[in-house]
């Protein structure tokens, strides 16, 4: 995976999860659903570590 592909998808995962979470704290969701944005937060975390460890390996 080139550079500028890591960094596109890195921005996307960032995009993301800057949304999820303003909507998790602004809005009104049953529990199950806070509880499905909490675990999907996580992933994307988790993601965007990898993909960031990834990109400064390829520097």
């Amino acid at each position: 995976m080139s550079k500028e592909e890591l960094n596109k998808i890195i921005a996307v995962k960032k995009m993301d999860l800057e949304e999820c979470e303003q909507e998790l704290n602004n809005r009104y969701y049953p529990s199950i659903v806070r509880m499905a944005m909490t675990s999907y937060i996580s992933v994307l975390q988790t993601q965007l570590e990898k993909y960031s460890n990834d990109l400064i390996n390829l520097l």
